[in-house]
């Protein structure tokens, strides 16, 4: 029953274990030029999700 309380993790936690991981590899990317800077614009609107729990509405059911 508590597992079922808790709100699913999103995508990137499950790959990165963290959001903050996920932004420092991000960020590590961008300074190499593998990433564009308007990967910036994504990482802000991927951490807008993850702050509103997006990602426990989006799972299907």
């Amino acid at each position: 029953m508590e597992k079922g309380r808790k709100p699913r993790p999103s995508p990137i936690t499950v790959w990165f274990g963290t959001f903050d991981k996920f932004v420092d590899d991000s960020y590590a990317q961008i300074a190499a030029g593998k990433l564009g800077d308007e990967f910036y614009e994504i990482i802000d609107a991927l951490r807008a999700w993850e702050d509103a729990g997006v990602w426990a509405v989006a799972y299907a059911r």
